[in-house]
């Protein structure tokens, strides 16, 4: 008991010493400095930190650690930006604006920009305003990786920046603080962090780790530019690749850029400097290995990740599991049996019969005559939605004392059982729907993972073709309903065309959105079957508030070997036209978002040899009963050009039909030779 009073006490301390911490963290930013006079680090502090308490508590380190480690004048700048900052967190913290990520990194530089700019006024010389924009841009992107240091973003990659961010910036508060008048502590550290992030990061990002601690260090260095920039990006990177050796090899390789350059480019203080990284090398060869656990080439195989299945694999196992959940839906479940119409009988008589003087000559002594006459008045009752005397028989109707509050009674009750009969109607199809939703879903991950593994053929093993497409909107209309679609997915060919109810903007808009979904789901490598399911199952939901639907005929063609699928709900004929022969092909399907999700699309199987044509039209063009005319046209043609094909066929069409309807017409041949090549449209 005691142990659990302790730990709830030192949950409830917890928040007061995170609040602590940012008052003495931020104090000890306000001491990084550069240029000589900024200070962003801690006013970068200050705006990830938010509103309320956490970003009071920083705002007071950040006033308390100026007046301690900057000149007044700057201590002043300082603090009125920090206070501004924390002025707009406050304003804005519950709007969505605050929530951008961008929101408090800009707030942060302006207020600095703005506080700086005023005291520049007048007096500024291009060095100046270059390096208050440089420390601006500092103050933006700190407060930006400063903001992923939480709880919840812990062992990011993310947080891994902010924390780098974080150290180096303490790093440059430190820096002036030195041992004999040259030894920097702050130096010392930066060339331990840079040998943190050379064991931790790729090679090109522990290279670019030093570059950023040895820049930061140049900023705060008055000397050599970009010194130590070089200094630690090179050690870095040669520590970095030789992280698979021992750490005392790495150590070593990192120390030699620094002594190499320290005698060659500065005139002094080699000696401190060499010392610096000295240190740093000695701490990093005495860290404890475990630290490195996964990092580091002696233990590279605990850090190998644990292999992950295939895609197809996953996928497989995924349509395995929504398979398994749709079968569990009817697995040792007995749907409900339908209400019996008997209980508005039994309703009425409570109500009416029970009081009645004839109650007992009805109900006991002609009990069966009574139910007879019920049974025989129930499917006039249901069909018409209403009772009359004259549904019952005479022998009950000439008896029945209380004939018409009898029928009143049993109208009020037949109208409750008929909404109660269709709300429960509604009620099993919205659950079917949603079942067969997880089956859908498992059919089109199924088709995925099977077209993951989809053969590839080469350009010369797959058949050439040519197309021929024309569209008319109906007379009086600007814009077709009718929708034509061509692409490729891999080795096969697909041919889609939809037509809109009705005609004009709203038909066009139906007709367009069906082609550009079907489109998608194939190019994405699902099969037509599954694909059309999904997509007449959204078009159901679709119509039942708009009260629109989709024709769609698509046509799939393996190039391959020629072999194809027709696809059909609701559409026109198609034919295929071989020599002289030509063969019509209809389907019984209703429409997309008229058809039953449950029900498969109507397929039919055809095999595409050189020298055939295949054509799709919409119901405006010719429908299963007139389309003679068209067949006799086919039969006829001998030219070779589906363009002018597919133009004949809507220019008859035109003069039999006076454009009643938007006219769609596609026409696919496979030449008997490849040198036609290949046309795209």
């Amino acid at each position: 008991m005691k142990n659990i009073v302790l730990a709830a006490e030192k949950k409830q301390a917890l928040p007061a010493v995170r609040l602590i911490g940012r008052f003495f963290l931020t104090f000890l930013l306000s001491a990084g400095r550069i240029f000589g006079s900024y200070t962003p680090f801690g006013l970068a502090f200050v705006a990830a930190s938010g509103s309320k308490l956490p970003g009071l508590c920083s705002l007071l380190g950040a006033a308390a650690g100026a007046f301690l480690f900057l000149p007044f004048q700057a201590a002043l700048r300082y603090v009125a930006a920090a206070i501004l900052v924390y002025a707009v967190s406050l304003a804005f913290f519950d709007t969505k604006l605050y929530a951008k990520p961008l929101f408090c990194p800009l707030v942060a530089a302006f207020w600095m920009l703005a506080v700086e700019a005023a005291a520049l006024l007048g007096q500024a010389d291009s060095t100046q305003i270059t390096a208050c924009l440089c420390a601006a841009v500092c103050v933006a992107v700190t407060t930006y990786y400063f903001h992923f240091l939480t709880d919840e973003n812990r062992g990011t990659p993310a947080w891994q920046i902010g924390l780098l961010f974080m150290l180096t910036a303490l790093a440059v508060a430190a820096a002036p603080l030195t041992l004999g008048g040259a030894f920097s502590v702050g130096r010392a550290m930066a060339a331990v962090l840079t040998l943190f992030a050379a064991s931790l990061c790729p090679p090109a990002i522990g290279a670019a780790a030093g570059v950023c601690v040895g820049l930061s260090m140049d900023l705060v260095q008055s000397g050599s530019p970009l010194f130590f920039a070089v200094t630690y990006g090179l050690g870095g990177l040669l520590a970095n690749l030789c992280r698979n050796k021992s750490r005392i090899w790495c150590a070593v390789v990192f120390l030699l850029p620094g002594v190499l350059l320290s005698f060659l480019f500065l005139s002094r203080d080699q000696i401190p400097l060499i010392c610096e990284m000295a240190l740093a090398a000695v701490l990093y060869s005495v860290i404890p290995a475990k630290l490195f656990k996964g990092k580091r080439g002696t233990n590279a195989k605990e850090s190998v990740p644990h292999a992950q299945p295939p895609l197809q694999q996953q996928l497989e196992q995924s349509a395995q599991a929504f398979r398994e959940l749709y079968d569990s839906f009817h697995n040792g479940t007995v749907p409900d049996a339908p209400e019996n119409p008997s209980v508005l009988f039994d309703r009425t008589a409570e109500k009416i019969c029970r009081n009645c003087v004839l109650c007992a000559t009805c109900w006991q002594k002609n009990y069966s005559e009574t139910y007879t006459a019920f049974n025989d008045a129930t499917p006039q009752l249901l069909q018409r939605g209403r009772a009359l005397p004259g549904d019952f028989p005479l022998y009950f109707s000439s008896r029945c004392v209380h004939l018409t509050d009898f029928l009143t009674a049993l109208n009020i009750e037949l109208q409750a059982y008929l909404l109660r009969r269709q709300y429960s109607t509604r009620l099993r199809q919205v659950r079917q729907e949603a079942e067969d939703q997880y089956a859908q879903l498992s059919d089109l991950l199924s088709s995925t993972a099977r077209g993951q593994t989809a053969p590839a053929f080469s350009p010369g093993e797959l058949m050439v073709y040519q197309l021929g497409t024309a569209l008319y909107p109906k007379a009086g209309e600007h814009i077709c309903g009718d929708q034509i679609s061509c692409f490729e997915v891999g080795s096969s060919l697909y041919l889609l065309l939809s037509d809109g109810m009705g005609s004009g903007e709203a038909a066009h808009r139906e007709a367009a959105m069906t082609t550009r979904l079907l489109e998608r789901f194939l190019k994405a490598g699902i099969d037509p079957a599954p694909a059309l399911k999904t997509l007449n199952s959204a078009l159901a939901l679709r119509s039942e508030e708009n009260g629109g639907f989709t024709t769609i005929d698509l046509l799939c063609v393996r190039r391959e070997n020629g072999s194809g699928a027709l696809y059909k709900y609701g559409a026109a004929p198609s034919y295929l036209k071989k020599g002289t022969m030509v063969t019509r092909m209809t389907a019984g399907s209703l429409p997309a978002g008229l058809q039953e999700g449950r029900d498969p699309p109507d397929a039919t199987r055809l095999l595409l040899s050189g020298g055939c044509f295949f054509i799709m039209i919409s119901d405006g063009v010719a429908d299963a009963e007139n389309d003679e005319w068209l067949q006799d046209l086919l039969t006829g043609w001998d030219g070779t050009d589906p363009q002018i094909l597919c133009s004949l066929i809507l220019s008859e069409a035109r003069t039999r039909r006076q454009l009643s309807d938007d006219c769609a017409a596609l026409v696919l041949f496979l030449p008997k030779s490849e040198q036609n090549g290949k046309i795209k449209v």
